[in-house]
């Protein structure tokens, strides 16, 4: 699959760096953010803000409707000094296989997951100690599935790797409807993690995003 450059339509500030935070399987909306930058840094140099549950949980839609994926975190010593680069995954509940579990009931009729599913499913086997490894691991494959040269995101675990000139990426409110499985029972769902886009539209997803991009950034 062919990467996408800098000079490609989607990107809307050439010569620009995004600052955006980690995100577990993130949402369509931080994607569209995140390709109008012709690099991107994900800052896991800050403190880790419980409220922020971006970093640790996604939602999807199945056949029963919206269903919210959360990675179990080890609680440390004293969660108001910890940074999000050290913050520790839980093996907790064996939540790896109830979260593949729940991929394949909600995407496994889907028309991309087959094609897909090899690439993503070693991240979902527990053995990723570090929640922004996980992260990041995620975050890889969704760039490579949508054409996104993976090299031009760059993760920051200190405030001095972060380019002085780079801005936070602006993620919009709202983004155009696309295919989705389930819409014929529920409806146009808007606000799902990235792999809903992937696996539903395939690669057009660069091209939704493209629009995305222009039309509400």
């Amino acid at each position: 699959m062919s990467n996408i450059p800098s000079s490609s339509p989607l990107v809307r500030f050439p010569g620009r760096t995004g600052v955006i935070l980690p995100s577990f399987c993130g949402s369509v909306a931080s994607y569209a953010a995140m390709a109008a930058y012709p690099r991107v840094v994900i800052d896991a140099s800050g403190r880790y803000n419980k409220r922020e549950k971006h970093i640790h949980r996604c939602t999807i839609e199945g056949p029963n409707g919206l269903q919210r994926l959360t990675v179990p975190l080890q609680k440390p010593q004293e969660w108001h000094s910890t940074r999000i680069a050290d913050v520790l995954t839980s093996r907790h509940g064996d939540w790896w296989l109830v979260h593949w579990g729940a991929l394949e009931a909600a995407y496994g009729r889907t028309p991309f997951f087959e094609y897909y599913a090899d690439d993503l499913r070693p991240w979902f086997s527990g053995s990723v100690e570090r929640l922004v490894d996980l992260d990041m691991g995620i975050h890889r494959f969704c760039l490579q599935a949508i054409g996104i040269d993976p090299a031009t995101h760059m993760l920051a675990e200190d405030v001095d790797e972060i380019p002085a000139d780079a801005v936070a990426a602006e993620i919009p409110e709202e983004c155009p409807p696309y295919y989705q499985l389930w819409a014929a029972r529920f409806g146009f769902t808007p606000g799902l993690s990235i792999l809903d886009l992937i696996f539903n539209i395939g690669p057009e997803s660069a091209l939704y995003l493209r629009d995305a991009v222009h039309g509400h950034l």
